[in-house]
């Protein structure tokens, strides 16, 4: 699930993971993930360490993606934001959001 302009929450069986998004420049966004369970999981003393290393792992393997992505963001041909499939239609309305906040700061700034 989207939260627009900067959170992804993916809801799976047995707990909650919300990323947070803080673009600091064009080329550095820090992300912040929490994952949260019922207070009867966390109280049990549950081993929940297989779920978060799992969405670690594929947080690692994302963030990896956009990185080796990210040279290629200064092209010409991205100057007006590249392309992006239907299926990324969050990525575009995030992309979207940064550049209209972008174009409202004063040159001056």
């Amino acid at each position: 699930m989207t939260i627009k302009p900067n959170v992804f929450v993916n809801l799976v069986p047995d707990h909650v993971i919300i990323h947070r998004m803080f673009p600091l420049a064009a080329d550095h966004t820090i992300v912040e993930c929490d994952w949260l369970y019922l207070p009867s999981v966390v109280e049990s003393g549950k081993d929940v360490s297989a779920s978060v290393e799992l969405f670690h792992r594929v947080n690692e393997q994302d963030f990896d993606a956009c990185e080796r992505c990210q040279p290629a963001m200064g092209s010409k041909i991205y100057a007006k934001g590249g392309v992006l499939v239907p299926s990324e239609h969050h990525i575009e309305a995030f992309h979207s959001w940064v550049t209209s906040k972008i174009a409202d700061v004063p040159a001056d700034s």
